[in-house]
């Protein structure tokens, strides 16, 4: 990202106010140790990217109340049934938000300039009216 630093750097002297965050994916073996167990973010939380992070929390969480339901008095039972029908999803998930990741986080300024091309282009007058024509009736 050295390429947009300067103008990062530049923009912090005139800022009211700043905020940073980092964009993140936990890859993990296993999700749970004994009676501890991760869920969601905390597990495999895979990153802004590629989005499905409550998706996945909320379905995770139903997953594992039907697997301690399926196995009463076996916890490892429980957790390896979940871990094995949740994890393909999740694994998926992790792998489109690595591949997508240039699309919101561009490596260099030509990227960005592509990504934000149809957007400069739906900008022109005579793209505005085709645009109008073909999806606005009436």
């Amino acid at each position: 990202m050295g390429w947009v630093v300067p103008e990062v750097l530049a923009g912090l002297r005139t800022a009211e106010s700043v905020y940073f965050d980092t964009i993140s994916q936990m890859v993990l073996d296993r999700w749970s140790r004994g009676r501890v167990v991760l869920l969601g973010d905390a597990a495999w939380c895979v990153t802004l990217f590629a989005g499905y992070g409550s998706s996945l929390a909320v379905g995770g969480a139903d997953l594992l109340g039907t697997a301690l339901d399926n196995n009463p008095g076996d916890l490892r039972a429980a957790l390896t049934a979940w871990e094995a029908r949740l994890r393909p999803e999740v694994d998926k998930k992790q792998k489109l938000g690595r591949r997508v990741k240039g699309v919101y986080a561009p490596a260099n300024p030509f990227v960005l300039w592509l990504s934000q091309l149809p957007l400069r282009l739906a900008s022109l007058p005579a793209v505005r009216r085709y645009m109008a024509r073909r999806y606005i009736k009436g």
